[in-house]
């Protein structure tokens, strides 16, 4: 595995955490707010994991959907099989939630079945489990991609990425079933990134530049909120992107490996994290009176079981089913080089 794809893996580990733990105050319910001690940037700004993921897939699908041995229909069943399948099982644990009456909000059935497509939804209701908001937009993402770049290239679907992007932002980001929406200049930020790495091979110390550089801009702009301007988060992202991409590390050293195991188990971690968070809150509901040293614990052990979980279900639902897709997708895959080959294919 080269390292631009092993930079990848552990940029989405730093998403999938970034929103797990902007999530876990949830586990800590049982816990009264005085002994609740989170890091305050991923506090509030863990969210922006989110933002990261979309950046990450604007690169990823222009590595996929400009190779040479692309098809609009092997693409298609790819995005199908990486997508759907994990997602049906955390929907299954959502429909178990729902049926012991343990789902937090109400929930009709034709909103859990029209959820299930992760097409467009327009709020209210939203989708049946909230996080597929967020792979509504992905799927929005991958038509643009699979249409725009043939025809018009990446330089076209950049183009058109910034219209919608700017669009979302003058009109306030309307209801256009995810289209004119400034969720879009994070994708062009991935697909910037992707098209400057096909220009030039960025050196080590321009990678830790834009790595550390957009890391502490983005600090500098939680510390100083008036100093934020439009799409201002995006860039940085984008530079951070841009430095993991390039950078040299010892990938070997056993705690980048892991980092890059749990960005393997990225998507997992990024379906299944509500509901362990839910029920760690529910487990600590069952005890009385928690001693207060332990809230951090209580926060880190959730964390930490979603992670293994979500390393379990990459390994017996993600994987498998990638691989199957590729068989399916293109003949000529050889089945030792599907895992590889999905590695590079992963979504946030």
């Amino acid at each position: 595995m080269g390292h631009k794809l092993e930079g990848l893996q552990a940029a989405r580990a730093i998403a999938a955490l970034s929103v797990a733990y902007f999530h876990s105050y949830v586990a800590l319910r049982a816990f009264p707010e005085l002994a609740q001690h989170p890091i305050p940037f991923f506090k509030e700004w863990g969210f922006l994991g989110v933002d990261f993921f979309f950046a990450i897939s604007g690169y990823v699908i222009c590595l996929v959907v400009t190779r040479p041995d692309f098809t609009m229909r092997s693409f298609f069943i790819k995005r199908v099989f990486r997508l759907y399948p994990m997602y049906f099982a955390a929907m299954f644990l959502v429909a178990l939630m729902i049926w012991a009456g343990k789902f937090p909000d109400p929930v009709s059935l034709s909103q859990y079945l029209y959820s299930l497509t992760l097409l467009p939804t327009h709020p209210p209701p939203g989708p049946a489990y909230p996080v597929s908001w967020t792979l509504e937009r992905e799927v929005v993402f991958y038509a643009l991609a699979g249409l725009a770049i043939p025809v018009a290239g990446i330089g076209g679907l950049a183009v058109l990425l910034a219209g919608l992007a700017w669009a979302g932002y003058v009109l306030h980001d309307p209801w256009s079933f995810h289209l004119a929406s400034t969720y879009q200049a994070n994708f062009l930020g991935g697909v910037l990134v992707f098209s400057l790495s096909r220009l030039i091979k960025l050196p080590q110390v321009a990678a830790l530049a834009a790595l550390f550089g957009g890391a502490g801009w983005l600090f500098f702009l939680w510390l100083m909120p008036n100093h934020i301007f439009p799409f201002a988060t995006a860039i940085c992202l984008a530079l951070v992107l841009l430095g993991m991409v390039h950078v040299k590390l010892d990938w070997s050293h056993p705690w980048l490996r892991l980092l890059v195991c749990i960005g393997d188990a990225s998507y997992s971690i990024y379906l299944l994290h509500g509901i362990i968070l839910y029920y760690a809150w529910w487990l600590g509901a069952q005890f009385n009176h928690l001693p207060n040293w332990l809230c951090e614990v209580w926060r880190f052990g959730a964390l930490g079981v979603c992670c293994a979980a979500s390393w379990w279900t990459w390994r017996l639902i993600e994987r498998p089913f990638i691989n199957f897709g590729n068989r399916i997708a293109d003949r000529r895959l050889k089945p030792h080089d599907a895992i590889s080959r999905s590695d590079v294919s992963q979504t946030a």
